[in-house]
């Protein structure tokens, strides 16, 4: 089952100084969201919605590690910050490929 990733916010002062907050969309709707923080000292990430009762449901771990893992496989040499991924392409992840 696939989820589109959309860029709802982002603060991203430096590479390792930043926020980033990410919608889920299935089917038009926005099942849920990731939000994500960083330093230089910490990380961190939290899924802000129901992972069970999700419309293809996985670990929280499974939604806040695929959006990276998609936005990082779509960076290029001009894409200063992961949130300039989204100006020129669409996001998403797939669930039923696990690993």
């Amino acid at each position: 089952m696939t989820y589109e990733v959309t860029l709802i916010t982002a603060d991203i002062r430096d590479p390792l100084n930043g926020e980033m907050n990410l919608g889920l969309i299935h089917e038009g709707n926005q099942a849920a969201e990731v939000q994500y923080r960083w330093t230089k000292e910490e990380f961190t990430a939290t899924f802000v919605g129901l992972a069970p009762a999700m419309p293809a449901p996985a670990h929280p771990t499974e939604f806040i590690a695929r959006p990276i893992a998609a936005i990082r496989s779509l960076m290029t040499p001009a894409h200063r910050f992961p949130s300039e991924v989204f100006q020129d392409n669409r996001v998403s992840i797939d669930l039923q490929t696990q690993g």
